[in-house]
């Protein structure tokens, strides 16, 4: 799986270490969130963390084959995320995609309640 920077992933946590904590991500790929993500809260942070912990990051850099991980910025609306589908939309285009999405999801649901019945 080739990851962009702006990803959002849901991983878990395989190591928490002086340096930070490392994140298994989908397809067995590893990524660093730097200790400097938490800021000077780090010592105090890296307790609230432990392996098989379920986490949320974003990718915000790729260096040579790594993969530079952050918790802090998976909100941060100026990292882009280019697999979600509503990213490159234009203002003006947004309601009427977003009412296409609703609309295909209502479907979606039709057709497993009716397969259940």
């Amino acid at each position: 799986m080739n990851y962009k920077v702006g990803q959002r992933l849901d991983g878990v946590i395989n190591n928490v270490t002086d340096l930070g904590i490392f994140v298994t991500l989908p397809k067995h790929k590893s990524g660093l969130v730097h200790r400097n993500d938490f800021g000077s809260d780090w010592p105090r942070e890296r307790q609230h963390w432990q392996a098989g912990d379920q986490a949320r990051v974003v990718v915000q850099n790729l260096r040579k084959g790594r993969l530079d991980l952050s918790i802090r910025r998976v909100n941060d609306p100026d990292l882009i995320d280019p697999t979600n589908q509503f990213s490159q939309l234009r203002a003006g285009d947004f309601a009427r995609v977003l009412n296409q999405v609703d609309q295909e999801a209502r479907a979606e649901i039709e057709q497993l309640e009716a397969a259940l019945k």
